[in-house]
């Protein structure tokens, strides 16, 4: 540890008055192509399998007390080479190959002086599907945006909706604790983890309804289970890849979706202290690709996007992609917001409807003490054109398709917004369709002072909160390129950047454990922990930024580059 080090990102205090002046910069970003010396390559391509532990060099302190091991998983190769037909791309980034990384945090004592060590590997979980797509030149069954082999035609795709689709083994987006059910395995080999202690199997989720075990020490996968294994009716093959578990009890929630003419959504509970699963309500409602959902101290609250999935789901089958089978975005559409009782078994207790828009991530929702009303806080989108900013093409800026998906952008506008609907309790009713109550917008901060990606302080999840932390774009990048702290009270940010060219991942809070006698810390009491990419040295390192002032306390250096991935957890130290 390096008590000289000296910080080489910077903090910048943005309000409401600079939002104009941060919007224009953005636009003048894209105007002046500014994303394309922007370098990210290393994060996506040439990635190595670390099965280590490799000791980092620690600059600058990471807190003791944050001693603990944060996992990472996502995307990792976005290709497969000397398959039959040479080299195969990938063609998104939400489909690029598994791959789960480990930052082991270890505090010692040494000469009695506190000393944090830390150790990295990884492991990639699509060993099998790599081999499929190395064996046949092509990748089977369905993905989120992998593009059609041009030689397959009409007859093909309507061929391809009476196979039987070929699932392939690549779950990458989210890591939970391990699920509360007697159903799932548990690891084969006792392993411990770096603090000594029995190391547990933790869960890799995406958006069907496969998860994917593995052991916690050695990212081994040992099993990739569906959601039948909790419940028989839950055989629908979508679901949310952001599970929810009840912050007091850790009883485990989530959707199943079937889809059909009639299609129908499973809300259901895996109760902890049991493993039982129950079925909370059965929702019949359109179809379509919901990646995280809400939940409050009493309730789960399923808001469908406009996303909805073509042709009762036929055509996603035809197409053999999610961003394929989605009907085309209709701003004339609804949102449809679904209430369910998570407490004392009433099922579907509520009903609203609000403006078209889509989103991947809820932030937090919460009850107010006085109303009964809910909050809920999310980023949302104006419609779907993001998407196609995570094709590889874009990313690598091939043939100049960065530069025409962002001419592209300043005619769609499709940035993200943070907002906070109320829910008024007053207005819980069911049935009535379109013509439902509309969630009262009670808050909206825009691009570029926020971003995506956002976490919270877990201690706040199902409570009120006033400070979230996202990855934004001021597009100097084709992808992120800083890390905000957002004030929901007043709007200020906190904003850090590292040196261009260094692209940050998701932030993860780690909260300070309070002392002895102590009350609660303050909510931004603690540290967060982000994989940044030095893409100009193609080196990673894992960043400590101390929550509360968005200020460097120090970095873990990696000799290689880390995937840029989706999401991760910390598990602390026993």
């Amino acid at each position: 540890m390096d008590s000289t080090y000296v910080p080489q990102g910077t903090t910048t205090r943005l309000t409401p008055a600079d939002l104009d002046a941060s919007d224009e910069s953005s636009r003048k970003n894209i105007e002046q192509k500014a994303f394309c010396e922007w370098p990210n390559e290393a994060g996506f391509d040439g990635l190595s399998e670390h099965r280590g532990p490799i000791e980092l060099k620690l600059k600058g302190t990471i807190p003791t007390w944050a001693a603990g091991s944060l996992y990472r998983t996502g995307p990792g190769q976005s290709k497969v080479e000397d398959t039959k037909s040479g080299t195969f791309h990938i063609s998104h980034w939400f489909d690029g190959l598994a791959h789960t990384h480990k930052f082991d945090i270890v505090a010692e004592t040494v000469a009695n002086e506190p000393v944090v060590r830390v150790k990295y590997s990884s492991r990639r979980q699509s060993d099998q599907l790599a081999a499929e797509i190395k064996a046949t030149g092509t990748l089977r069954g369905i993905t989120f945006a992998q593009k059609l082999d041009p030689c397959v035609g009409i007859f093909g795709k309507f061929m391809s909706v009476f196979r039987k689709p070929y699932t392939p083994l690549n779950v990458s987006v989210t890591v939970q604790r391990n699920i509360p059910s007697s159903n799932l395995k548990t690891p084969t080999k006792a392993t411990a983890d770096t603090q000594g202690h029995r190391a547990p199997a933790l869960v890799l989720g995406t958006d069907n309804s496969m998860i994917c075990q593995i052991d916690s020490e050695t990212m081994e996968p040992i099993g990739f289970p569906n959601q039948t294994t909790f419940h028989p009716d839950l055989k629908g093959g979508l679901s949310g890849a952001h599970a929810q578990f009840d912050p007091e009890t850790g009883d485990y929630f989530n959707y199943n979706l079937v889809l059909g003419k009639d299609a129908v959504y499973r809300i259901f509970r895996v109760t902890a202290a049991t493993g039982k699963t129950d079925i909370l309500a059965v929702i019949r409602a359109k179809g379509a690709w919901i990646h995280s959902f809400f939940m409050t101290q009493n309730y789960v609250v399923l808001c469908v996007p406009v996303s909805h999935y073509a042709l009762n789901g036929v055509k996603l089958l035809m197409e053999g992609n999610l961003r394929n089978g989605f009907n085309p975005f209709d701003p004339s559409e609804t949102c449809r917001w679904y209430v369910v009782d998570r407490r004392n078994g009433k099922g579907l207790v509520a009903e609203f409807a609000s403006p078209a828009r889509f989103f991947f991530h809820t932030v937090n929702a919460f009850e107010d003490d006085k109303t009964g009303d809910l909050l809920c806080e999310v980023v949302d989108y104006p419609n779907r054109y993001v998407i196609d900013g995570f094709y590889y093409d874009v990313v690598f800026n091939r043939d100049g398709a960065a530069d025409k998906f962002w001419d592209g952008q300043l005619q769609h506008l499709s940035f993200p917004r943070l907002s906070r609907y109320r829910l008024r309790k007053e207005d819980f009713v069911t049935g009535r369709g379109d013509a439902s109550p509309a969630p009262q917008l009670v808050m909206e901060i825009p691009s570029p002072h926020t971003g995506d990606l956002p976490t919270i302080n877990p201690n706040y999840q199902c409570r009120k909160h006033r400070y979230a932390y996202f990855v934004i774009s001021r597009i100097r990048s084709t992808f992120f390129d800083a890390l905000a702290k957002v004030d929901t009270e007043t709007a200020e940010v906190l904003q850090w950047e590292g040196p261009h060219g260094h692209t940050p991942g998701e932030a993860i809070f780690v909260p300070r454990p309070a002392t002895d006698g102590e009350e609660e810390p303050s909510e931004d009491d603690g540290v967060l922990l982000s994989v940044v990419l030095d893409g100009a040295n193609k080196m990673s390192y894992l960043l400590c930024l101390d929550a509360k002032t968005m200020t460097e306390l120090g970095r873990a250096e990696c000799e290689f580059a880390v995937a840029i991935g989706l999401h991760g957890c910390h598990l602390p130290a026993a």
